[in-house]
């Protein structure tokens, strides 16, 4: 097996450990009897310095090295980078405090060491864009946050790490998959940093990253493939609800977590096809289904719903129908790759 597909599975299988414990967390608290005994902390923490940390570190080791360089990052490279946020995660749910924070900052040492080699040109000849620059700049944030949690508890500020990376990985992706048109990049940095000094110091900024990242983007005008401008339309109006509803804190947390980040992830499937380039060594089609994309919206609008005040047994299906929506596109994604990499 590759190692850039075994990275994959742990970070799919990070995803599951983080996520259905939670699921069913939700549903007792929404009056369904149901014994969960899983701590918070492993939660958010496998969500975002587990899961993002390894799909992020995926598009830097292996598909935007293959893009940029014509080959991925060395092995071993890849093996530890794995292996120390295998080892955080496992230290966290045992509350080995504050050691896992300590691995985290080595896994971000080693994509910010490595994210070097993106400020010399491309293999042909393309001078580093705005996207580079601010991954870099995310990493090197990225490592000030984390060496505060190592600190204070605060989870909330965990969400700039895979949000900030996220929104400077459209600055590029965006023009991609809505057919080659062209970025405002100063609309964009503007955006990025109003988008950084919301999460971290005062959430109604988000509303004015959404605002220049539109004006960038001219999403809702967009043309190109219908599947990641919908997705990616999806995932700017749950940005704007996380400005708007930032006073709740739960709808604060998952319209960024999972409204924006899983919804630019459905959409934004170049990226993938650099991962899965990278993994597999040959192209593949995907051809995208609007079932996850739907289940997963569904849920977390039923979520807000109940966040809200409003009591229904069928808003019991919020946190099920999210976390179909998420394993289901990752199935339909890894099934529709393993049946093409055997030919």
């Amino acid at each position: 097996m590759k190692a850039g597909m075994a990275l994959l599975l742990m970070g799919i299988g990070l995803l599951l450990f983080a996520g259905v414990p939670m699921v069913l967390e939700f549903m007792s608290m929404q009056g369904f009897q149901i014994c969960v005994n899983f701590p918070v902390r492993a939660h958010w923490f496998s969500m975002i310095y587990g899961f993002f940390l390894i799909l992020i570190g995926n598009e830097i080791l292996i598909a935007l090295s293959n893009e940029w360089t014509r080959k991925v990052a060395p092995t071993p490279v890849i093996a530890v980078f794995g292996l120390v946020t295998l080892l955080a995660n496992i230290l966290n749910y045992f509350s080995v405090n504050p050691f896992q924070y300590y691995l985290v900052l080595i896994s971000l040492g080693i994509l910010l060491s490595y994210s070097e080699a993106y400020f010399h040109p491309s293999s042909i000849g393309l001078p580093p864009t705005t996207y580079n620059y601010l991954l870099f700049i995310t990493l090197i944030l990225s490592l000030f946050i984390v060496g505060f949690q190592s600190v204070f508890y605060l989870p909330a500020l965990s969400l700039a790490f895979p949000t900030l990376t996220i929104f400077a990985i459209l600055s590029r992706d965006v023009g991609l998959v809505l057919g080659g048109k062209k970025i405002n990049a100063p609309a964009m940095v503007v955006g990025y940093i109003f988008l950084a000094f919301g999460i971290i110091f005062y959430p109604p900024l988000i509303i004015l990253a959404w605002a220049f990242s539109l004006y960038a983007t001219k999403l809702p005008l967009a043309k190109g493939r219908r599947y990641p401008k919908v997705a990616l339309n999806i995932a700017w109006v749950w940005l704007l609800v996380s400005a708007l509803l930032y006073t709740n804190y739960d709808i604060f947390v998952h319209a960024i977590a999972v409204g924006f980040l899983f919804n630019t992830v459905f959409g934004v499937d170049a990226v993938l096809m650099d991962m899965i380039i990278g993994i597999t060594g040959k192209r593949v089609v995907i051809h995208p289904s609007y079932i996850p994309l739907v289940l997963l919206n569904l849920g977390l609008t039923m979520r807000v719903i109940f966040d809200l005040g409003v009591n229904s047994p069928i808003l019991l299906l919020s946190a099920p129908l999210q976390g179909i929506g998420v394993l289901s596109f990752f199935g339909i994604t890894l099934g529709s790759v393993v049946r093409q990499a055997k030919y």
